[in-house]
């Protein structure tokens, strides 16, 4: 733990003296951002900037802050697949993307642009996991980060910044490469094949962090891994163990010589039931806990302790009922907040159901919750 690190994220995270917790909250679906303009939003926004579920733009607008600095894990296709089109239809079209998968992708201006509709993915068997393979060289050296990075990350580590890496967890990549119903078989049908996949992808991630030069430190690694639905993990505790969790031990392990001990992991819906197998490696920041698909923050925290920290949390559906509703959701949480460890914001993207004037009433009430 670096006592130095002045990013109220980190010091959160690692119980330190904090004045109060930063202002974060996770991006909102393209609709709702049309939704808001509408609705007399004070934002001069382009079309395409309406596209983006992460805006900065609309952050700044909102006042979020944003700390840390970050580096992203080498995990990049080389060379990427044609895209090819192969299906034009009046509001979507058919095509292979750069990742080889066949998907269904909607027009930017329509409301169904949030989720693509994917068809076939690259790698069903053995034989195609070897050709994908080649395009996953972990010595290729444009895998190696660039100066410039550098130069930035250390610069922040002198401005009191906390350093992490981020990267596309173990089970989403495999499922990005086979899709879900081949994966889920593929653990039965093809387990060497998993194995090789899950120590490439370690490999890789793992490579970024060391391939850093010593002055800098690693405090904290990202992973994008939806591997839930609100019915539980979409493989147990005994299949991660074996399958999953030796790549999260090659990537944090790596980490931690790098003096990270914090770790935060983007899994939607209801990953209750791995979240140990997530923590045994220092994977201990739950993230975004959406109530609706069960997450009780609350027995989580009591079950595991102060070990387990937590983001997220806000249940989205009181925001689209009004201020009572909100005032009542607010309240409801506060006691998580008093114990530390906990950073509050909505359980996901800001879905469209919600107005503007419920949002802005809502971020009215957060930041006075949380001192700001």
């Amino acid at each position: 733990m670096r006592t130095e690190v002045k990013d109220r994220y980190y010091r959160v995270y690692t119980y330190q003296d904090v004045d109060r917790v930063p202002d974060i909250e996770f991006g909102y679906w393209p609709q709702t951002i049309r939704r808001w303009l509408k609705e007399g939003m004070p934002l001069e926004m382009t079309p395409e900037e309406t596209t983006h579920m992460f805006s900065s733009r609309l952050d700044q607008f909102l006042g979020l802050e944003h700390e840390g600095a970050g580096i992203g894990a080498r995990q990049f296709m080389n060379p990427w697949f044609e895209e090819k089109v192969i299906e034009r239809k009046s509001a979507s079209v058919i095509m292979r993307g750069g990742d080889g998968i066949i998907a269904e992708r909607y027009m930017n201006d329509q409301d169904e642009s949030s989720i693509p509709h994917f068809l076939e993915f690259p790698v069903k068997t053995p034989d195609d996991w070897q050709a994908m393979r080649q395009r996953y060289d972990p010595n290729d050296p444009a895998r190696r980060p660039m100066q410039q990075e550098i130069d930035n990350l250390r610069q922040a580590v002198r401005d009191g910044k906390y350093v992490s890496v981020g990267g596309c967890g173990i089970y989403g990549q495999l499922r990005n490469w086979m899709g879900f119903e081949n994966l889920s078989t593929a653990f039965y049908d093809y387990p060497e094949m998993i194995h090789d996949m899950v120590e490439l992808w370690a490999e890789i991630f793992a490579r970024t962090i060391e391939a850093l030069p010593d002055d800098i430190p690693v405090d904290h690694v990202s992973w994008w891994e939806d591997m839930a639905s609100r019915n539980g993990p979409f493989v147990g505790p005994k299949m991660f163990r074996e399958f999953l969790q030796p790549g999260y031990h090659r990537v944090m392990a790596a980490a931690r010589k790098r003096g990270a001990v914090i770790g935060i992991v983007d899994c939607d819906g209801n990953p209750h039931d791995i979240v140990a197998n997530w923590m045994e490696e220092g994977v201990n920041i739950m993230f975004p806990l959406e109530v609706a698909a069960g997450c009780d923050a609350f027995a989580w925290r009591k079950e595991f302790g102060r070990e387990l920290r937590l983001r997220g949390a806000i249940a989205k559906t009181p925001l689209a009922r009004g201020r009572a509703a909100i005032d009542a959701e607010l309240e409801r949480i506060k006691p998580l907040l008093d114990q530390g460890g906990f950073i509050p914001h909505l359980d996901h993207l800001v879905p469209p159901d919600i107005s503007y004037d419920n949002y802005r009433y809502y971020r009215e009430k957060k930041m006075r919750l949380i001192g700001k």
